[in-house]
């Protein structure tokens, strides 16, 4: 396996993935329109038409490019982990959803990788269940208050050290 390296805030692109539209798949969208907030975080928010987005994110002038989606692990609802596109399972089922790894033969990016979200709820209506909102808001509040990303530090366990209280109701 490559080793990852540390790398500065202000040469990643922070991809926003997902749909809005069905509730914690829009987890990516919901980081990523925070962080769009702030100043000197590259970011874009996609949605669910990245093939749309290819120019624009390789005209930015950045090392790295993380997509920020809901992932189905199969884990328990707001596990996080990151890891390189070329490690998740390939599923493109036709032209107007290619699938990331597709996609990331198209990328100029040294470095390509996706933040995953597992999620609770992907049904129709909108907003983030609470548990997958409070995993968000731990993200944005680490990548805001951090001048580095350390591919290392974005897994559950070491990332959310003082993880999210849930009541078992909100699980």
């Amino acid at each position: 396996m490559n080793e990852q390296k540390t790398l500065k805030r202000d040469e990643v692109l922070f991809v926003g993935m997902g749909n809005r539209i069905k509730k914690d798949d829009g987890v990516g969208i919901y980081i990523t329109n925070e962080l769009e907030k702030k100043e000197g975080i590259n970011v874009i928010v996609a949605e669910n038409s990245i093939e749309n987005y290819l120019g624009k994110i390789n005209a930015q002038n950045i090392n790295a490019v993380v997509f920020i989606d809901a992932v189905d692990f199969g884990k328990e609802p707001g596990y996080t982990s990151l890891l390189p596109v070329k490690d998740i399972h390939d599923s493109t089922t036709n032209t107007h959803n290619l699938s990331l790894k597709t996609i990331s033969g198209f990328l100029e990016a040294s470095e390509i990788q996706i933040l995953g979200i597992q999620p609770r709820e992907v049904g129709f209506g909108f907003g983030l269940s609470e548990k997958i909102e409070k995993v968000a808001d731990k993200i944005i509040e680490s990548l805001l208050n951090n001048s580095t990303i350390n591919p290392k530090h974005y897994n559950y366990e070491e990332l959310f050290m003082s993880r999210v209280q849930v009541s078992p109701e909100n699980r």
